[in-house]
């Protein structure tokens, strides 16, 4: 026998088959292609606005706004399939067009977002670490990284460039999110080397100081040498100057 959590369990995933049924019953297969469209493209949404917020804490408006927004448009199309307002198949149409839209708009919030603090990531967990130790340690960073992050981050603008509202393409924003999560990967390696080059950052500055030290102890035990041997040689000067006189 079923328990009653089982039968509860039973009966909403009845619900949920009915639901997808009607939708693919109910919208045509140009709106179930726009429904697929804005679901593959909030997963991507959701991805980054994780991201952001490991990036940066504090919330981002924009994206959330679009959100917003989209779940509105969303909810107008649901009412009208369960027969709580008025509406045609150009109603509906109309509403997953505006789901879409959103959701691509607040796509692109993000991956612009994201770029501008990924960049500042790399420039935080490197300040500070010179040339040398970054070649010593991590040397795959100016041979292969770097050049990595410079190439996306040219490429980035261009994506950006091909948005267009009007034409959303999810080839565009496949694209873009792949170079973020490129740079993402990055950013892992880089982080992961931080403990290490800081390490090796302050060994290598120590040592520095001491040789500057040694260096100046020595610079200053020349000094006092020139002075010693200056005023000797002044007194054997006046000794002789006196003998000549006096002689």
């Amino acid at each position: 026998m079923l328990m009653a959590d089982d039968e509860a369990f039973l009966r909403q995933e009845l619900e949920i088959s009915a639901i997808v049924t009607g939708l693919h019953d109910t919208l045509s297969e140009q709106d179930l292609e726009i429904l697929k469209k804005a679901t593959e493209c909030y997963g991507i949404l959701k991805d980054l606005a994780l991201y952001a917020e490991e990036l940066n804490s504090e919330s981002f408006l924009p994206p959330i706004n679009e959100v917003r927004d989209a779940f509105d448009h969303l909810m107008r199309m649901y009412s009208v399939l369960f027969g709580l307002r008025d509406g045609d198949g150009g109603y509906i149409k109309e509403n997953l067009d505006a789901v879409f839209r959103h959701v691509y708009r607040a796509s692109f919030d993000y991956l612009d977002y994201i770029r501008i603090y990924q960049k500042d990531y790399i420039h935080q967990r490197l300040e500070g670490i010179s040339q040398q130790t970054i070649v010593n340690l991590f040397p795959e960073y100016y041979r292969e990284i770097l050049p990595e992050i410079e190439s996306c981050l040219e490429d980035i603008p261009l994506y950006k460039a091909s948005k267009d509202i009007g034409k959303p393409d999810m080839e565009t924003v496949e694209r873009y999110h792949a170079k973020v999560l490129k740079l993402r990967g990055y950013c892992a390696q880089i982080n992961k080397m931080a403990p290490a080059l800081i390490e090796a950052e302050s060994k290598l500055r120590g040592e520095a100081e001491q040789r500057e030290r040694k260096e100046s102890e020595i610079r200053r035990a020349e000094a006092w040498k020139y002075l010693l041997f200056t005023i000797i040689g002044a007194i054997i000067g006046g000794i002789i100057g006196a003998l000549v006189l006096a002689g």
